[in-house]
């Protein structure tokens, strides 16, 4: 009888936690450089020295905005309860970007305990807000954009891309530059 109970007892917790959604204890900062944007290479044409595949002569997102020679970006995204703060420089912009309003954008993958029944994984979709227009070779933004999760609900944004848009276009993206 004792050996049962033991057996349903560790049955119930396996289970709970088989169910449970699990998430980090922080993770309330995202901090990225900037890099310029290039379309993804669909039908590639080369290889690298290394033997990757690749393509020639791939032409900027937008082409129409782009770093100068001693460019720079920065983005951070940090979780304020309900919304995601965003702040947003880049410098030494081309002059092709003067004027321009650029925008920080993120497609995300949201899971949540904010569902009827148990968590659930959200449909990936865009979050923008904020913009800056393009003044000296300069942009700065500093919003707030709402999350559309309530505080506590447990939710988890895996960031799938980032960047500042133009128009529908992405002119920078998140990266590191290898030199």
């Amino acid at each position: 009888m004792r050996t049962h109970l033991i057996v349903a007892i560790m049955t119930v917790a396996l289970t709970a936690t088989a169910h449970a959604h699990s998430f980090p204890a922080k993770a309330p900062l995202l901090k990225t450089n900037l890099v310029q944007a290039y379309p993804q290479c669909t039908s590639p044409n080369v290889a690298t020295s290394d033997g990757r595949p690749a393509c020639l002569s791939s032409v900027e997102v937008d082409p129409s905005c782009l770093f100068g020679s001693k460019g720079f970006g920065l983005l951070t995204a940090t979780i304020a309860k309900t919304s995601i703060k965003v702040k947003a420089t880049l410098r030494g912009l081309d002059p092709g970007c003067e004027g321009k309003t650029l925008m920080p954008a993120f497609m995300v993958r949201t899971t949540t305990d904010d569902c009827s029944s148990d968590h659930c994984t959200v449909a990936d979709y865009e979050v923008t807000g904020g913009a800056c227009t393009v003044k000296k070779g300069k942009c700065a933004v500093n919003s707030a954009i709402p999350s559309g999760y309530p505080a506590g609900a447990g939710s988890e944004m895996t960031v799938l891309t980032c960047g500042m848009k133009d128009g529908d276009r992405t002119a920078f993206t998140c990266g590191i530059m290898v030199k």
